[in-house]
């Protein structure tokens, strides 16, 4: 019987018109109810896909009589999805699909004129593509065949070959691999050659088109593509089939295991996108055999199987229930099931609707078997499906997460329930074909990004827009809790609030992503369940409104405790962000504003810390290069302003008049440029910090995003800006210091601590130091009174260098670099000196100056800085010792002896030394002094300036701790003044009436 209810011909998905014997009615009912092969018109790879997915029957009945037409069960893919268009004819279908399959075994004139005909369309139509194939005029005839791709030859283009209709795949596989071998020998003079066997290759039916490139060059794009079988005929299928308009046609010649390979990979791809429609392929078996296996099932739908059941499950669980009390009469079960269960059922919105015209054999069933109803309740279910209705009846899983979807965009492609089924899920929409090319470049590359678990469709949904991760994705963290984070760019809200960085999800919470979908969190695993993290309308307690009088006092008393909260916070919108960096830097850009001696840093760094964990992530990278670009500017200024006052000419004065005031001066001159370089050092240490948890927040992002990348330029950028200014700031310090510094030093040479007048000078500032004068300085470290007063000009410039860095809290490390080279440029300057002055080179002079040296050492030490002075001043100190040598003892040494214990001399200083040495008047150096010959003498006895140590930037943790209370007291009336400064902007905005006072 031809019903559609019959089972024989719905379980079998055979189309009725199969059994009928008749060729003519064969055809004619295929006609009537399959599509044409060469009639369908495919416009994405999809559809070829599901042309290949429908029921065999008709392509088995044809494969009978055109077995070379036929697809192969063995073939790699389905058949090409561009196929030649319907003839304009008014010919019936059924003579169309006789004259098209009888015409390849028959060499009639008439069947001949037809292909002379279609040649000669195909010749005179708008992209005939002659540049891949040439059709023969006959099937004896040969044409010619282009055969592209590089899989014998790296490089080339492509190899033309003479075919005819006749000639195979394999065939047409072999006479390249001949070419290419017979080149090869050719071209070579070595007799081993490679052998490539004809089964190691496979020659494709590629569908693309050229692209013209902005350089004038031609890229072929490909749009599908199918494996030809070995016995394929390429010119018959060339002949048979042609592109849609727009398209063309070109073979190409792979190798078989990177074919499979591709293909096994988009299989896979394919796979995952399937798995998204949960439960389509269910729902098909479950019509086809009345309920389907559990072995059917993949992935979660086995370990879920009563996610969805169909009515003949809930009929059987129904029995089940009622026992033998259920009659035998099918009716009477009917009319109990649907009394019990037809309210839940119209009340229940279905998981997924048809499309409109699809039809389902399950209709005819369930009208059937609904027939103990009511008119009314049979009207109201002849309109629904109920095997699509069924799926509404939904148990959630219990051994895993899911989101249950609030709000959805597309209720034809939504679903319920999304399941958690890995540890790791990511939500986006399908890529387009470029993102996915971009994909596969990353991916050989060796960045594989993350594959997205679930689709969706609104139009503001990222490609990879919300990733959650949970129990062995997230170690360290309590069973039942997972993390969300955002992708660059995705619109996702947490509870209500916009979320920008990775925070933890429980269940309970409430996810949005972008302005159309919202779920709800829940984990079955935590019992019992919690509450929800956004109470309803009606759960909400009636607590007092902000138009209240009691309302308006609670907020005012709000603003006041954060005004003066001791946290360091500061809260701001995006859109004052401009106006607040303006703020800090211009009242706080010198040492006296009165907000401490990092003021800049600190309030920079907690203004940059809050938008680096609740802003836009693109407004942290801005903000670094502005703060950076400001800073930058006001210490331009301030070397200006110095080199003014301070001209790097030598200056005209006498150095004699160079004295203690100048160094005072020149020290509160140079205080602004410490305070930026000790500022610049901070942040610096504090951008480098954030920089890199940003990398770490991007490391799930998709590897080589230009977004990102521009934003890694920007903090790139803004960390040189801050580099720039250290650098220049320490270089103006340090010039200036040690222009100071050259004046002074020769005094250390010349003068005679041992002398009557140095001692009354050094007995008078000890005297002044006793009583408390205020010139005797602020205490033992920094007293240098009671030094001679040439040696105390000296340390007068270690002393105010070292105040400055103090008043600056300058780093460690960049104050022990900054005393490092005044240092280096003492002992450079003052042994350069000593060489050059050959009439220092007797004991009594060595030992004046031993004595000078020490007195300074000595200062130093009890300063703190006895380390790095005694470091840098070693080579003065062991020329010195070498003067300071008793004559007896040192007319005895001999070159070699001398050589050994002053390591640190060269043999050209040494030479030098003892040639200038003042043994007496009428003495000769002893013999014992002269060198051995061939030794190396002609060097330098005078050092450089340009052996200075480099300038390491300091890479270390930042010393604002902005998890503690605000240090000071000046920085809390800074921070307080701040705040109101951006609570009076937001009132400004505000109507008068929606003001909070104070």
């Amino acid at each position: 019987m031809e019903e559609s209810g019959s089972p024989r011909f719905r379980k079998l998905n055979f189309p009725v018109g199969l059994w009928i014997h008749s060729p003519r009615k064969h055809f004619a009912k295929l006609g009537g109810r399959w599509p044409s092969a060469v009639s369908v018109k495919s416009t994405t790879s999809s559809d070829a896909a599901s042309l290949y997915e429908a029921p065999t029957a008709p392509s088995s009945s044809l494969s009978a009589s055109t077995p070379s037409l036929a697809s192969p069960a063995p073939s790699p893919s389905p058949s090409p999805a561009f196929l030649r268009p319907r003839p304009a004819g008014p010919q019936s279908r059924a003579k169309r699909l006789s004259h098209l399959f009888l015409r390849g075994r028959s060499n009639s004139d008439r069947d001949r004129a037809v292909g002379e005909r279609e040649r000669e369309r195909w010749a005179h139509s708008d992209a005939p593509s002659s540049h891949h194939y040439l059709p023969p005029p006959s099937s004896t005839t040969p044409g010619l065949v282009k055969i592209y791709g590089d899989a014998l030859s790296s490089g080339a283009n492509y190899r033309s070959l003479l075919a005819n209709v006749h000639s195979t795949a394999q065939q047409l596989i072999a006479q390249v691999i001949t070419r290419y071998t017979e080149r090869e020998r050719e071209e070579t003079e070595d007799a081993v050659l490679q052998k490539y066997s004809p089964e190691d290759f496979l020659l494709c039916d590629v569908i693309g088109k050229p692209i013209q490139r902005p350089d004038g060059t031609v890229q072929w794009e490909t749009e599908c593509r199918r494996g030809v079988a070995s016995w394929e005929c390429p010119l018959l299928l060339v002949d048979m089939w042609r592109p849609k308009e727009g398209f063309e046609r070109r073979f190409e010649m792979q190798r078989k295991e990177d074919y499979e390979r591709e293909e096994k990979e988009r299989e896979k791809e394919r796979e995952r996108e399937a798995e998204n429609c949960q439960g389509v392929r269910l729902r098909r078996s479950r019509i086809s055999s009345g309920g389907g296996s559990e072995e059917g099932e993949r992935g979660h739908r086995s370990r879920n199987s009563e996610l969805r059941r169909s009515i003949s499950d809930m009929n059987l669980s129904l029995r089940r229930r009622q026992g033998n009390h259920v009659p035998n009469d099918p009716r009477l079960a009917t009319n109990a099931l649907s009394n019990s269960g037809a309210e839940d059922r119209k009340n229940t919105m279905s998981m997924m609707v048809p499309k409109g015209g699809e039809t389902r054999g399950s209709k005819v069933t369930s009208r059937a078997a609904w027939t103990n109803q009511t008119q009314e309740e049979d009207k109201d279910y002849s309109s629904c499906d109920l095997e699509v209705m069924s799926q509404s009846l939904i148990l959630p899983p219990t051994d895993r997460p899911y989101f249950l979807l609030l709000q959805g965009y597309n209720q034809s492609k939504d679903f319920v329930l999304y399941i958690m089924a890995g540890h790791t899920h990511v939500f986006g929409r399908k890529p387009t074909m470029k993102e996915r090319e971009k994909d596969r470049e990353r991916e050989r590359k060796g960045k594989r990004p993350l594959k997205v678990d679930t689709f969706l469709s609104a139009p503001d949904v990222l490609a990879r827009h919300l990733l959650v991760r949970r129990d062995s994705a997230v170690p360290g963290t309590p069973p039942g809790q997972a993390l969300m984070r955002p992708f660059r760019g995705g619109a996702v809200t947490h509870n209500g609030l916009a979320l920008y960085r990775e925070a933890a999800l429980k269940p309970g919470d409430v996810v949005g992503l972008g302005g159309h979908f919202i779920f709800l969190y829940r984990d079955p695993r935590v019992t019992p369940a919690p509450p929800l993290a956004l109470a309803l309308p009606w759960q909400a307690d009636g607590g007092p409104s902000t138009c209240c009088p009691s309302g308006l006092l609670d907020r005012q008393e709000a603003l006041r405790t954060y005004l003066g909260s001791p946290e360091a916070l500061l809260r701001f919108h995006p859109r004052h962000a401009d106006s607040l960096l303006q703020e800090i830097i211009s009242k706080n850009s010198s040492p006296d504003s009165g907000g401490g001696p990092l003021a800049p840093a600190y309030l920079l760094s907690i203004m940059i810390d809050h938008a680096s964990k609740h802003l836009d992530p693109a407004l942290t990278p801005q903000i670094l290069l502005k703060a950076a670009n400001l800073i930058k500017g006001i210490v331009w200024d301030n070397i200006k302003e110095f080199g003014d006052k301070h001209p790097t000419q030598n200056s005209t004065e006498p150095e004699s008049e160079l004295c203690a005031p100048n160094v005072q001066k020149l020290s509160s001159d140079l205080r602004p440029l410490m305070f930026w370089m000790s500022n610049a050092t901070e942040l610096l240490n504090f951008f480098q910090v954030k920089v890199e948890t940003m990398e770490k927040e991007w490391e799930f992002e998709a590897p080589g995003d230009p977004v990102l990348s521009a934003d890694m330029d920007v903090c790139s950028e803004a960390l040189a800006q801050l580099d720039d200014v250290i650098m220049h700031t320490f270089q103006q310090c340090v010039y200036h210091l040690t222009k100071t510094l050259y004046s002074l030093l020769p005094a250390l040479l010349d003068t005679n601590p041992f002398s009557r007048e140095e001692k009354d000078k050094e007995r008078d500032g000890a005297r002044a130091a006793e009583s408390g004068d205020p010139a005797g300085g602020e205490g033992e470290v920094d007293d240098v009174s009671a030094l001679p007063p040439t040696v105390a000009g000296l340390v007068e410039v270690y002393r105010c260098s070292l105040t400055l860095s103090r008043e600056a809290c300058l780093s460690p490390p960049l104050t022990s670099q900054t005393f490092g080279y005044l240092f280096f440029f003492t002992n450079t300057s003052l042994l350069n000196t000593l060489l050059e002055r050959d009439g220092l080179f007797s004991w009594s002079r060595a030992v004046q100056i031993r004595t000078n040296l020490d007195l300074v050492l000595d200062w130093l030490q009890g300063a703190g800085l006895g380390d790095i002075a005694s470091e840098f001043l070693k080579k003065l100190s062991i020329t010195v010792n070498f003067l300071c040598v008793p004559k007896t003892r040192l007319i005895q040494s001999s070159w070699g002896s001398l050589l050994e214990e002053h390591t640190l001399l060269s043999p050209s200083q040494l030479h030098h030394l003892l040639t200038h040495y003042k043994l007496g008047a009428a003495r000769a150096p002893p013999a014992s002094w002269a060198p051995p010959p061939g030794a190396e003498l002609s060097g330098d006895i005078f050092e450089s300036f340009l052996d200075h140590p480099p300038l390491i930037l300091p890479n270390e943790t930042p010393r604002l701790n902005l998890s503690q209370a605000i240090p000071s007291p000046e920085l809390q009336k800074e921070v307080t003044r701040l705040r109101t400064f951006l609570w009076g902007l937001d009132q400004d905005e505000l109507p008068a009436n929606q003001r909070t006072r104070l």
